[in-house]
């Protein structure tokens, strides 16, 4: 039973603990068409239950053995907020967590309307969900949800749980080519999460091998719809400098415009800004006009606040 993984390093993280709530086959309400695990039919609550005794002896093992991690973060093969016992987990487990490591947890978001797994959320520092389309055609051809799901009501338990959280809530936002990787289906999302009003936004594609026959977009395409998320911090993940795109060589003005539509990522400069444009970047820093600002974990360029 491998409960504990890792530590790992993430991209946007850091150094990760994690913890697998559904270790021993998928479990999830939803089946979509780019998750790395073998495809599985859609199920709307556990029958392979981890006792909450070995959950917490095994967690505090792990936390006691590695001490120098950046998060401690609680996913499944599957949907970690099914987990009958989540919300006795978090708050049992909380104290052995040194005060230095978030707490992290991995969801699709279908079940944040639930009183029960809001409090859950609650006792988490950081809290991510994802949600791909806005439109209902586009998200069930991408995410492939259990027939006790339905759109709306996904999107209102996301507001009402955006409405009480204290902590940090990060969307992550994956792009299938000729499904959802167009404007139609990212304006009407963008609008929503700006109305949620979330911290960070992880704009990407598949990189994994997928679990149905679908493909990534390119980095370019990611690149192009990320403008449609103005005011919001939009992390993209790049391993390494694109090909698919021409560096961009802009003056002091144009890299102050294009900030003040939207932060730009540490790891997105060093990706698509050439040589000249990124030491005008590092003047504009050194003269305090503009500013970094980490959101969990992602550095990002801001304008100053005066």
């Amino acid at each position: 039973m491998g409960i504990v993984f890792g530590p790992i390093l993430s991209r946007r993280f850091g150094t990760s603990l994690g913890i697998d709530l559904s270790p021993n086959k998928k479990q999830c309400n939803f089946d979509c068409v780019y998750c790395e695990l073998n495809r599985a039919k859609s199920i709307d609550k556990f029958d392979d239950i981890v006792p909450l005794e070995i959950l917490l002896e095994e967690s505090k093992e792990a936390l006691k053995k590695h001490t120098n991690i950046d998060v401690f973060t609680i996913t499944a093969n599957g949907e970690p907020t099914m987990y009958p016992y989540l919300n006795e987990f978090i708050k049992n487990i909380k104290p052995f967590v040194p005060k230095n490591v978030k707490t992290l947890i991995l969801s699709n978001g279908s079940l944040f309307g639930n009183s029960m797994v809001q409090e859950a959320l609650s006792e988490f520092d950081i809290v991510k969900f994802s949600l791909d389309s806005f439109d209902l055609k586009s998200f069930k051809k991408i995410d492939r949800f259990h027939k006790s799901l339905d759109l709306e009501s996904i999107k209102e338990g996301i507001k009402k749980f955006a409405k009480i959280r204290k902590n940090m809530l990060i969307c992550e936002i994956l792009l299938v080519k000729n499904i959802n990787d167009n404007p139609a289906s990212m304006l009407p999302l963008a609008q929503f999460l700006r109305e949620i009003k979330v911290d960070r936004i992880d704009l990407g594609t598949i990189d994994r091998p997928p679990a149905y026959k679908v493909e990534a977009v390119n980095e370019k395409t990611i690149y192009e719809l990320s403008k449609l998320f103005g005011g919001l911090f939009v992390s993209i993940p790049q391993r390494k400098q694109s090909k698919a795109m021409d560096l961009l060589e802009l003056d002091e003005n144009a890299i102050l415009s294009l900030i003040q539509r939207r932060p730009l990522s540490l790891q997105e400069i060093l990706n698509v800004f050439s040589k000249d444009s990124t030491a005008i970047l590092n003047k504009l820093l050194d003269s305090k006009k503009i500013e970094l600002k980490s959101v969990g974990k992602v550095d990002f360029y801001t304008i100053a606040k005066k």
